[in-house]
């Protein structure tokens, strides 16, 4: 791995994890979410695959802010998510905000900043 490159399995499994993260609270505190165990497995075997990506590449901190970025995008975009699926719960505004920001800046980051990227 070059020094100056954006490992894309990171930004991706931080975003699952970011997702069913809110997806695992959504069952516990909203009540309109019907419960399901698959955000449980996806949070686990997310967590579990990605320590292992986090151990093999410890010396990558070129990826942290983005994969920072992504996590958050993850339990915003599940926010937005549950929002247009239940308008009783409020506005969705703040959560879809914050996730394009974030993408905004990921895609800024990708395109003008770092020029080499590892699959």
């Amino acid at each position: 791995m070059s020094k100056n490159s954006i490992s894309l399995k990171w930004i991706f499994y931080t975003f699952l994890i970011g997702l069913s993260l809110n997806a695992c609270l959504s069952i516990f505190t909203i009540s309109q979410v019907e419960f399901s165990i698959f955000p449980f497995f996806t949070l686990f075997f997310t967590v579990n695959h990605f320590y292992g990506f986090y151990i093999k590449e410890a010396n990558n901190e070129v990826s942290i802010r983005p994969a920072w970025a992504t996590f958050f995008m993850g339990i915003f975009a599940y926010s937005a998510f549950t929002g247009a699926l239940y308008p009783e719960l409020g506005s969705n505004f703040i959560s879809i905000t914050i996730t394009l920001l974030l993408a905004i800046w990921l895609m800024y980051k990708w395109m003008f900043k770092d020029n080499h990227y590892e699959a």
